[in-house]
């Protein structure tokens, strides 16, 4: 996970293979993908809108929700790349945590949460984060003029959370743990999920339950549930053409 992170870290200045930066609208947990050695790929806009498309369904998705999105962006104030850093810290917050920081009912609600994350943003104790990661994460979601990365990725890849990390050639390092993909539904790298128990966005009741949930700093029944899989093969077993080799698996 902290790879990951670092990987979010190294390919942020520029985001995109191709030289170009990202737009705000870019750095979210479904533009985040690994590749098939469990590397991290950021996907460009219209590469994210086609996925979705091949997707379908999107289990639980906040996908166009002010979820990752800066605060001076949302107040229309003046801003600059350093917001994509605000989107990072958010980022690393639910993977640490197992949820969203800003998590709410409505795009509205999340939107009112973000604006005001003086008083609204947390880190639960019940999560028990290192002092280096609470600190990177607030060091993260701040005001613009104080956010770390302001002049440049350096100062987020210099921070103590990733002291014990080699930068150089991060991305031709093995991951710890490279998926083994054994059929065309295999789902067994997934924690087993009972469908009955997951909430339905149409039912008050267990979006009450899962509020009480992650108050009480407790995960709900499937944590992290913006991360979703998709097949790795066609109806005929072959693998799922890919634009280049280089392109990521999307999970």
């Amino acid at each position: 996970m902290i790879l990951v992170k670092i990987e979010i870290c190294t390919l942020h200045v520029p985001v995109f293979s191709d030289g170009s930066h990202a737009r705000q609208d870019s750095m979210e947990v479904s533009s985040c993908n690994l590749d098939e050695h469990c590397r991290c790929e950021i996907l460009k806009p219209l590469e994210r809108r086609r996925n979705r498309e091949r997707q379908r369904c999107l289990a639980h998705s906040l996908v166009s929700t002010p979820n990752y999105i800066a605060p001076e962006v949302l107040l229309r104030q003046g801003y600059s790349s350093v917001c994509d850093w605000w989107s990072v810290g958010v980022i690393l917050f639910e993977m640490l945590v197992g949820h969203p920081p800003f998590y709410a009912h409505t795009p509205i609600e999340t939107q009112q949460k973000v604006i005001n994350w003086k008083s609204t943003l947390k880190i639960p104790s019940e999560s028990k984060l290192s002092q280096d990661s609470k600190d990177l994460i607030l060091r993260l979601l701040c005001g613009a003029e104080e956010r770390l990365g302001v002049s440049g990725a350096s100062e987020v890849k210099n921070h103590k959370f990733f002291a014990s990390i080699n930068m150089d050639g991060l991305r031709k390092q093995i991951a710890p743990f490279v998926p083994k993909i054994r059929y065309a539904t295999d789902t067994s790298n997934f924690d087993p999920v009972d469908p009955d128990k997951l909430p339905n966005s149409d039912s008050e009741d267990l979006m009450r339950r899962l509020d009480s949930k992650m108050e009480n700093g407790k995960h709900p029944e499937h944590a992290f549930f913006e991360f979703t899989f998709r097949r790795f093969f066609d109806d005929a077993g072959h693998p799922c053409p890919l634009p280049d080799p280089n392109s990521p698996v999307y999970v």
